[in-house]
């Protein structure tokens, strides 16, 4: 009686009572046939609010009698209520079947997907046969979508059920409709590989061999794709994929990679099949080979991984450097092979590989590159800017001491360009001291083209160079250059003219004292002349 006076309020023309009721009913939840009428028939002129909990209180009720009265919502416009008859009607399970095919008659394509996503929830192999039969529809976009709620809802199921939908989609596929059909077949080899059971592998690899078309044999790859494969399984679906790599297609190539790619590297315990495809027509198949065989750190591996850096494929040459560069155990091969490396662009590629091994190198070991650095730079062997990196990036010390040494001797012998640009790399370095600084002014002075233009003089080096070089008091610049016996007349007469036109009273005393040791140190040349001329221009003050 209670119930039924709640029922009643369900038709009040107060819509906040038609809501109490069912909310009430919901909490209830009575199995009983007059009360689901009434809450279904209070559907017709429902409000959202109401239709919201009427549905709840289906949902709570959970018998077969709600269906006929949820069936229509399928059709509704907000987005909300029908995801709610969705629910409602996959778990009324099988009993809701034969409505639905009902349905499908009048059913519009936009309805008919809302119904294949009801069937896709119900896992049974009925409600899968009726999702089979709409695969044979004419509109494509329908079918995708018919298979992609499979897909959606799949992970719902149980591994019993995944073995009774893939028994009942199996024998679909060897049906005569099938058969004479390579669009749905095409379709079911993805269904095969979105349920997933035990036995899909097979049957997807059984489709993939080339005895088949390779639009069938794409699918039955992207199949495979979804699959969970381990264990024992995955060597052997390595080994039946190998193959696949050196086809011309490159979809099949790349799918049967894909697939590889997924599953372990132990499952495969030789590499002999990698080294094979590191001459293979897809690129991506040659990267991959080359990221398989460089992931040991091993000896092997190693001298590999060298050779591959003069592989024609410029990914794999670079996997395998990179590979190289974080291999501990490559440190003295790499070592080794720089050492004998005369090709300066080659001998680049291995001192960046060797950066982040600097840490490991022994001192001892340096040094026999310095040497050769040292060497290299004498003879003027590109290689030895190479060889420097790598000392630069071990231990900058010993790169400093190499380029000095190589600067004197250049210094000694007047070859100017040379040493200036030994002394120019030191600049910014922490061996840079006055010292360097003097050489560096000494070789650019005698480079200098000495033109007394003011603008000109503005911007040269050796002029910069004495100029801090006079304003450290301690740094006895004059005596230094009045004994150096590498200047000559030109060269006093260039700075003593510059110095003695300076506003700075030091400045103007040192070019006076340059001017006077020129005068008097070359008394018969045309620079003594000049000399003797500014200093009477330019007395002391």
């Amino acid at each position: 009686r209670d119930l039924q006076k709640i029922s009643a309020m369900l038709q009040s023309p107060d819509g906040m009572r038609r809501c109490a009721a069912a909310m009430v009913l919901t909490e209830l939840a009575p199995q009983d046939a007059a009360v689901v009428k009434a809450l279904g028939e209070s559907l017709a002129n429902a409000s959202q609010l109401l239709t919201r909990y009427v549905l709840e209180a289906f949902e709570a009720i959970g018998t077969r009698a709600v269906v006929p009265y949820v069936l229509p919502l399928l059709n509704a416009a907000e987005v909300e209520t029908k995801l709610r008859a969705v629910g409602i009607l996959a778990r009324a399970g099988g009993d809701v079947l034969p409505l639905i095919e009902k349905q499908f008659a009048q059913a519009t394509p936009q309805q008919r997907l809302v119904l294949a996503d009801v069937l896709a929830r119900i896992h049974s192999s009925a409600a899968l046969t009726i999702i089979l039969d709409m695969l044979f529809d004419s509109d494509f976009e329908l079918v995708k979508e018919v298979c992609q709620a499979v897909r959606r809802h799949i992970a719902d199921a149980t591994p019993k059920q995944r073995e009774a939908l893939h028994k009942t989609l199996t024998q679909f596929m060897v049906s005569t409709r099938v058969k004479e059909n390579d669009r749905v077949l095409t379709s079911c080899l993805l269904l095969v590989g979105y349920i997933g059971a035990p036995e899909a592998r097979k049957v997807l690899l059984q489709f993939a061999t080339p005895k088949h078309l390779g639009y069938i044999r794409r699918n039955a790859l992207l199949g495979l794709k979804g699959l969970e494969i381990t264990g024992p399984a995955s060597a052997q679906t390595i080994k039946a994929l190998l193959p696949y790599l050196n086809e011309e297609d490159p979809i099949i190539a790349q799918h049967a990679l894909d697939i590889i790619e997924r599953l372990p590297q132990t499952a495969t315990g030789k590499d002999a099949p990698w080294r094979k495809l590191l001459q293979n027509p897809h690129a991506p198949v040659r990267a991959f080979a080359a990221q398989r065989l460089a992931a040991p750190d091993d000896a092997g591996t190693n001298k590999l991984l060298l050779d591959l850096l003069a592989h024609e494929d410029p990914q794999v040459s670079d996997i395998a450097a990179g590979a190289l560069a974080h291999h501990d155990g490559a440190t003295k091969l790499l070592l080794d092979t720089l050492a004998k490396e005369r090709d300066a662009q080659r001998a680049w590629r291995l001192v960046k590989i060797l950066k982040p091994h600097g840490p490991s190198i022994d001192k001892k070991l340096l040094q026999k590159f310095a040497d050769l650095a040292g060497k290299d730079l004498a003879a003027g062997q590109p290689r030895y800017e190479a060889l420097l990196y790598l000392l630069r990036n071990t231990d900058p010390k010993i790169a400093d001491a190499v380029l000095l040494a190589a600067g004197q001797k250049f210094q000694k012998t007047k070859q100017w360009p040379k040493a200036i640009e030994c002394y120019r790399q030191l600049a910014n370095s922490e061996s840079f001291d006055n010292e360097i600084r003097y050489d560096l002014s000494l070789c650019n002075l005698k480079q200098s083209p000495k033109d007394l233009s003011p603008h000109l003089r503005s911007e040269d080096h050796a002029l910069r160079g004495f100029q801090g070089l006079l304003a450290n008091k301690p740094f006895k610049l004059l005596d230094r250059l009045q004994k150096e016996t590498a200047l000559d007349a030109p060269d006093f007469c260039y700075l003593g003219f510059h110095f003695a036109e300076q506003p700075g009273p030091d400045d103007a005393a040192f070019g006076r004292a340059l001017l006077d040791h020129l005068a008097k140190k070359w008394p018969k040349s045309p620079e003594a002349k000049s000399a003797k001329n500014k200093l009477k221009l330019a007395p002391a003050k």
